[in-house]
């Protein structure tokens, strides 16, 4: 997998709390979700270029948007893909749903979804442009700690890592951008995970 240099997992904005719809997949974002949504673009590009990286608003040629097909997540990338003049691709793979396993623990779940997630990470950066590209996924609290889980084991980030991967405790709106181990272009694709708190 060569992820583009530009890389960000986003867990999706405020959209109140389960049980506030019938149908948990098509939660809306609240009014603070929605002020989140909309200031993603800006808040992100200004961590990705104060790192050196590209900005997504500068050059949106290369820009993929992948996301959960739950209307929390893909109403959380809406407003970029909008003012950028791209779609965001939903990905079955990258849901918060129930796991079709049967376990007394949650480690067999967190596998299940970190190896779902890879894959659709893996397919999403087939579709950037390497080196000039820019991905930015939309997922939930319980799938990301799994995916950069899963990406650690593969080797794929530089350790020791140091961030919290408790399910559900990177905030909502909150993202973990996937920098270069060195410099721009890490010579074994290697990366460090750095949390960005969510836009104000």
């Amino acid at each position: 997998m060569n992820l583009p240099p530009a890389t960000v997992l986003v867990r999706h904005a405020w959209a109140g709390e389960r049980g506030t719809v019938l149908d948990d997949r098509t939660r809306p974002l609240d009014q603070r979700g929605r002020r989140q949504a909309r200031a993603l673009l800006a808040h992100l590009d200004a961590a990705l270029t104060a790192r050196g990286l590209r900005s997504l608003a500068g050059d949106p040629s290369g820009v993929v948007l992948v996301s959960s097909p739950l209307v929390r997540c893909v109403a959380t990338l809406e407003p970029m893909a909008e003012a950028l003049g791209v779609v965001v691709t939903p990905d079955d793979r990258l849901a918060e749903l129930p796991v079709p396993l049967t376990s007394r623990d949650g480690w067999p779940d967190a596998a299940y979804l970190g190896t779902r997630a890879l894959n659709a990470l893996s397919d999403a950066a087939e579709r950037s442009p390497g080196d000039d590209g820019a991905l930015v996924l939309c997922a939930h609290g319980e799938v990301l700690p799994a995916l950069v889980a899963a990406l650690a084991g593969e080797g794929r980030l530089s350790s020791p890592l140091s961030v919290d991967l408790t399910a559900k405790r990177l905030p909502k709106g909150a993202s973990w951008l996937l920098v270069p181990a060195a410099g721009d272009r890490a010579p074994d694709g290697s990366r460090r995970v750095e949390e960005l708190a969510p836009p104000a």
